[in-house]
């Protein structure tokens, strides 16, 4: 098994190798002086990169050997086919780098509540096999009745592995149902149906919106026209939202079409972005506006992100507190019953 070139380092190596292409350096020559430099790991990847493209692979099968997330792979791919290299590693390394910087805040956020949600299981784990035990003997003993809530929570510790159960249960079900329906459907197909799901849709659309928008505006700044670029966009992997939207893009045009107006009836884009196009296309820079607007969307994206794990802190921090003081009092009030008995 590869071991897994870490993104924070990858993202300096394609700032640096597009820095160093600009300044004119060939692609192997800059790839390889950052590869020393960069550990085991980046110089064995790097060198596996290099091997396949001296060997005659195509890039795209080549580029698989960096470990690039999907999007940035086919944003690296359209750059080489079209004489924009140096920008695409260099974009590429910003789009990585600003994604691990939007994953370090998040791990800063959710590491302490995490860490409580692992000790709550812990204590979890104590109480059902070595308390409650004891508690059930001395009070069967003293011919006592639980309190309600000790037998409550008795009840629901008891039943922790019967959900867990059902969750692999569900999941198992839902793994076996992608495999035999799911996997089966075009990209926009999967994409249409995640688009009616609640809370998933909108953050979706954002980034379907910033992936095209992206890459379309990078091509027409290479000098390429509308045409073109969608021939780029069916020339990637087959079943890719690129190649399916390529295509259905070409067969609006070419019906008449206006290009604002085909963008309208894909159905997974923002709503404003329709407008975007037609307003670049008006004023002429299409390529610019394109481009500004995706960058627009990936920090509209990193925002709703953080949003999305800040309103879910205290949420954790809710229900941790909620199990803390049901322990709590799972174990005191019978104690506090006991004393009371003996007392008595």
């Amino acid at each position: 098994m590869k071991r897994k070139w870490p993104q924070a380092k990858k993202a300096k190596f394609f700032l640096n190798l597009g820095r160093l292409l600009r300044r004119g350096y060939t692609l192997n020559h800059g790839a390889k002086l950052l590869s020393y430099n960069g550990g085991d790991i980046a110089k064995a990847r790097t060198d596996e990169w290099l091997l396949s493209l001296e060997e005659g692979k195509p890039w795209q099968e080549a580029i698989k050997a960096l470990q690039v997330p999907s999007d940035i792979e086919a944003y690296l791919h359209f750059s080489e086919r079209y004489g924009m290299i140096a920008n695409g590693f260099y974009f590429a390394g910003r789009m990585l780098h600003e994604r691990e910087q939007v994953k370090t805040k998040i791990r800063s956020v959710l590491r302490y509540p995490i860490l409580l949600l692992w000790v709550i299981m812990l204590l979890f784990f104590v109480m059902t096999f070595f308390v409650f035990p004891q508690f059930e003997s001395l009070f069967s003993t003293m011919n006592i009745d639980y309190p309600l809530i000790t037998t409550f929570t008795f009840a629901l510790f008891q039943s922790i592995p019967y959900i867990l159960l059902m969750f692999v249960f569900i999941f198992l079900l839902g793994f076996v149902a992608y495999q035999l329906w799911f996997k089966s459907k075009t990209a926009i197909e999967k994409l249409h149906y995640f688009s009616r799901v609640p809370f998933v849709s909108t953050l979706l659309r954002i980034y379907v919106t910033y992936s095209i928008s992206l890459q379309f505006g990078h091509l027409l700044r290479g000098g390429l026209v509308a045409h073109d670029v969608l021939r780029v966009f069916i020339s990637h992997e087959k079943r890719s939202l690129f190649s399916e939207e390529g295509k259905r893009l070409e067969q609006l045009l070419d019906s008449g079409t206006s290009l604002d107006e085909a963008f309208l009836d894909g159905g997974i884009y923002t709503k404003e972005f329709p407008a975007i196009v037609r307003h670049g296309q008006d004023a002429g820079q299409l390529a610019d506006d394109l481009v500004h607007y995706s960058e627009m969307l990936f920090e509209e994206m990193n925002e709703r992100t953080k949003q999305l794990v800040f309103s879910i802190q205290p949420i954790m921090f809710l229900v941790i507190g909620m199990a803390m003081l049901l322990l709590f009092m799972s174990i005191f009030i019978p104690i506090f019953q006991l004393i009371t008995s003996i007392d008595g």
